[in-house]
């Protein structure tokens, strides 16, 4: 009926306008009716913007914003802009303003790294409203993970740092959208994480501090950081930026990794065993974790990446770490100790696990099996 109504409607009108416009027109008009009758025209959010915060500062929003430059530089200029512009929407506001204004900023392109410079003001924000805005804009500079991956802040004279006194590299992964309470970090563990050696062809240890919210686990903190890739420079990520984390839990001694199909992609020509046994490796350093399993979106894969089928299970496989100590080059410097802040059974794991490696063959693991949620 709609449809009857509707072409009715257009014929009274063209009968209209045919006397005043002449029928090339109509004849027009009617051909790319015609030819386009089928398609359907869509509309989606847009896919850069910036965060702006509601009324209440119990939760973000990403608002369209037009970000569209020539280098990072101008990139990080538009991204303080649009967060110093009020919101179209009267139950949201800018992110940058009042207390918080930004002085100055610096960008490493080696590192990926913003460094945002506060005035003083910043420091008298209450804990709620600072985690929040501190989010909105981390998260509104990391979208762009090409450019920028990290971003850290300075406050008056003095950078933001961890409890252990290091400066604080932020991530948009490290935040959520809302808070109920208090937002901050509430876990940290020393563990050692495995990416791509500068040359691309082995895996390299990184040994980090992981800081992530109680309601995640470990082993999806882990694999979310692999996701956002190194902080030591010369290392390289194994594996996309791009890849979403669906779940990663364990029962009886096997992690289960859900990630999406991008997971299958090589990074920069790399062999995809490196983006396997990366995952693979780094998880299987946790305690009660002896397998692997990987799911693409929820299924078991069946097909094959250069030849390796991922449907089976993975054990830790050491004679793919390149291992800088021992071809007489310096290792990288371990993160200082902070007893109160990690985790000691975690960071004694880890070291038990660093000198078994040394003992043990390919394929060879651990044998707890404690199971972990």
């Amino acid at each position: 009926m709609r449809k009857s109504k509707f072409f009715a409607v257009l014929i009274l009108s063209l009968l209209m306008v045919i006397p005043l416009a002449g029928c090339d027109l109509i004849e027009d008009i009617l051909w790319h009716w015609s030819r386009n009758k089928n398609v359907e025209v869509t509309t989606t959010e847009a896919s850069h913007g910036v965060y702006q915060m509601n009324l209440n500062e119990t939760r973000l929003i990403k608002a369209a914003y037009d970000l569209t430059t020539d280098s990072p530089d101008e990139l990080i200029s538009a991204c303080i802009e649009g967060m110093k512009q009020a919101p179209s929407d009267n139950a949201y506001k800018c992110l940058i303003c009042g207390d918080v204004q930004v002085t100055d900023y610096t960008y490493d392109s080696d590192s990926r790294l913003v460094t945002l410079y506060f005035d003083p003001a910043y420091n008298k924000l209450p804990a709620s409203r600072e985690i929040l805005t501190r989010a909105g804009i981390v998260k509104t500079l990391t979208q762009f993970s090409d450019e920028i991956q990290y971003v850290s802040f300075v406050i008056g004279s003095g950078p933001m740092t961890a409890e252990d006194g290091t400066p604080l590299l932020m991530r948009g992964k490290d935040f959520v959208d809302s808070i109920s309470g208090n937002m901050e970090y509430v876990r940290e563990d020393y563990v050692t994480m495995y990416f791509v050696s500068g040359d691309g062809t082995k895996l390299q240890a990184e040994d980090v501090i992981v800081k992530y919210l109680s309601k995640i686990n470990l082993e999806t903190a882990l694999v979310n950081s692999l996701v956002s890739g190194p902080i030591t420079e010369g290392l390289k990520p194994s594996l996309s930026p791009d890849t979403t984390v669906n779940k990663v839990s364990i029962r009886e001694g096997i992690c289960y990794v859900d990630v999406d199909k991008t997971f299958l992609e090589r990074v920069d020509g790399q062999s995809f065993e490196l983006n396997i046994y990366s995952v693979v490796n780094t998880l299987t350093q946790m305690t009660g974790v002896s397998r692997v399993q990987f799911l693409i979106d929820g299924s078991i894969f069946t097909g094959a990446v250069e030849g390796v089928h991922i449907d089976g299970m993975f054990e830790k496989n050491m004679s793919l770490v390149y291992r800088p100590e021992k071809e007489g080059t310096v290792p990288p410097s371990q993160p200082a100790e902070n007893g109160d802040a990690l985790k000691k059974d975690i960071e004694q794991q880890v070291k038990e696990n660093q000198m078994s490696s040394e003992e043990t063959g390919p394929g060879e693991t651990e044998t707890d099996e404690s199971t972990g949620e």
